[in-house]
């Protein structure tokens, strides 16, 4: 039986998780419950549950200290944060502590809560079968030792200077505060690697990349291998023996090559590396981070399986060739169906061009804009070219290179030339009700009000709605406004409530219904499928920034 603790503040919802979820069923008990960190923590360091729920938020100890305290010496007990808050900045940062899975409380059903306990049940289950031998345990527990002292030194500031270089002594870190250089490396195409090897939740993934670098590393007698999440690993070496530079690029190189060729020949992936400038001084790792960072975003422009020198790359060399690219993409595409939206995408290269620095996220903003511009400034719409786009631009987001970009994009202008070629030409009463629809979305707006802007009966021109637009009034109407809420989604901070009376809904819940009809998600989960990969991104090098700074205040 898999032992459970609960710590949550709020009693109604403890004694609701604890008695609605059938429990025995998933192979569980709660062995006990508490209102704060505190307790748990003393009740913890008795009874090693197998299972912690914890909230973030709680009086005398917080969730975020009590996982932090746990993982200092544990990274086998399974935690899942429970929280109320949607937008999960905070449970994003307990992530890197190594919890497994949150739960959304109030608002996920119990057969979701049910969902998220079965998959730990199988990881606990799948640990007990696959148990590594003692010498294996012993590799692993000095990994993540290493690898939480290096993240609360370089995330959260845990530790001062004197202390973190006290740690490494301690845990006989391969590194010296000299000749310093910080590489990050991502696994390219990270997602299709998860599914090919059926492992959603990257636990085999990251042992099997710590256990061979681990070794490799201890072959070179120097460096050490963090975990970072997801795709990414921090490597972090000291060149403190070696007085020519050259020669110290020289030998990472060789290093991460034979990385590089491991992890092809054992697991046929490729990766990507960001380089840092040489530094000295373990204060400076955090400033070497951000630019690991900086220079691994420019693999989306350069491709896959590269080495990247931060201090190699400028800014116009990186605006030159994205600007290359995409006029290479225009000219070699076939000539656009509309002059205003070639002009569009001309102007959205002139603006990328002029950037002091060109993210992944601001092309990947520009192109989805692009893709949606069709439905909402021609007169186009249907339903099967406003999911063309929403599908496009969801392959837009996935994409890893800019390369793939080009491709999704070009694709898609020559699915929407031959759909615009394909057309019924609409009658000058339909053309003159959209052209009113698309002035006054963010009203209210009947039939009949139509009907008496452009002079016709008002069934007469419900038929009419049919006939060349395939659809109603009132569902044109909901589709027009609902892309214009996509893209004030996808391009503003703007609160649910502040685009619904943007878009002519005067009713919030109303237009997150309406939303989700047409587009099968809430407003809040369309945002976080296109942005939240690149905010989490966006908030570690703009974190790593501020704590740069700090340092050098």
């Amino acid at each position: 039986m898999i032992k459970v603790i609960l710590v949550e503040d709020e009693m109604l919802v403890r004694i609701g998780l604890k008695n609605s979820i059938d429990w025995s069923k998933l192979g569980m008990e709660v062995i006990a419950d508490f209102s704060n960190g505190q307790t748990a923590w003393d009740f913890y360091q008795q009874e090693k549950p197998d299972l912690i729920l914890t909230d973030i938020r709680m009086p005398n100890m917080d969730g975020m200290e009590l996982i932090s305290r746990i993982r200092e010496n544990d990274a086998q007990t399974k935690i899942i944060i429970l929280t109320a808050y949607e937008e999960f900045d905070l449970v994003h940062k307990a992530i890197r502590f190594g919890v497994t899975d949150y739960i959304l409380k109030l608002k996920m059903s119990i057969d979701e809560m049910e969902s998220v306990l079965q998959k730990v049940k199988s990881e606990l289950q799948t640990k007990s079968v696959r148990a590594p031998s003692e010498p294996q345990q012993d590799l692993l527990n000095a990994i993540n030792l290493k690898e939480n002292a290096m993240k609360d030194y370089l995330s959260y500031g845990r530790y001062s200077d004197a202390e973190f270089a006290a740690i490494t002594k301690k845990l006989r870190f391969r590194l010296h505060p000299e000749r310093l250089i910080l590489c990050v490396m991502a696994i390219d195409n990270f997602k299709q690697m998860e599914s090919k090897f059926k492992d959603s939740h990257g636990n085999l993934i990251r042992f099997s990349i710590l256990n061979m670098m681990s070794e490799l590393l201890a072959g070179y007698n120097r460096g050490e291998v963090i975990y970072e999440r997801d795709e990414k690993y921090i490597l972090a070496f000291s060149f403190q023996d070696v007085v020519s530079e050259s020669n110290i690029y020289q030998q990472l190189q060789d290093i991460l090559s034979h990385i590089s060729s491991i992890i092809k020949t054992y697991l046929n992936a490729s990766v990507t590396f960001g380089i840092s400038s040489m530094n000295n001084g373990y204060s400076a790792l955090k400033a070497m981070y951000v630019e690991c960072l900086r220079a691994l975003d420019l693999g989306f422009v350069l491709g896959n399986e590269k080495y990247i020198r931060a201090d190699l790359m400028g800014a116009d060399r990186v605006a030159k060739n994205v600007g290359m690219k995409l006029d290479n993409m225009i000219a070699d595409s076939e000539p656009l169906f509309n002059d205003r939206y070639a002009k569009e995408i001309q102007a959205g290269i002139q603006a990328l061009s002029q950037l002091e620095s060109i993210s992944k996220q601001d092309i990947q903003v520009m192109m989805i804009r692009w893709i949606h511009w069709p439905t909402v400034n021609l007169n186009i719409y249907a339903e099967d070219i406003s999911s063309m786009a929403f599908d496009y631009a969801g392959r837009i987001h996935q994409s890893t290179t800019l390369d793939e970009n080009i491709s999704i994009f070009t694709d898609y202008l020559l699915e929407v030339k031959n759909y615009h070629q394909k057309k019924r030409a609409i009658s000058k009463e339909i053309a003159e009700a959209i052209k009113y629809i698309q002035n006054h979305y963010d009203q209210d707006i009947s039939l009949q009000q139509l009907a008496d802007q452009v002079q016709m009966n008002p069934s007469y021109l419900s038929r009419l709605f049919k006939k060349h637009l395939q659809t109603s009034f009132v569902e044109y109407l909901n589709h027009y406004r609902i892309d214009m809420a996509k893209n004030l989604l996808m391009n503003t901070h703007l609160k649910s409530y502040e685009i619904a009376e943007k878009t002519g809904y005067m009713d919030d819940s109303y237009f997150s219904r309406i939303f989700k009809k047409v587009t099968g998600m809430r407003p809040h989960e369309f945002r976080k499928i296109w942005f939240v990969d690149s905010r989490e991104e966006r908030e570690d090098r703009e974190e790593g920034e501020d704590e740069a700074d700090d340092e050098n205040l």
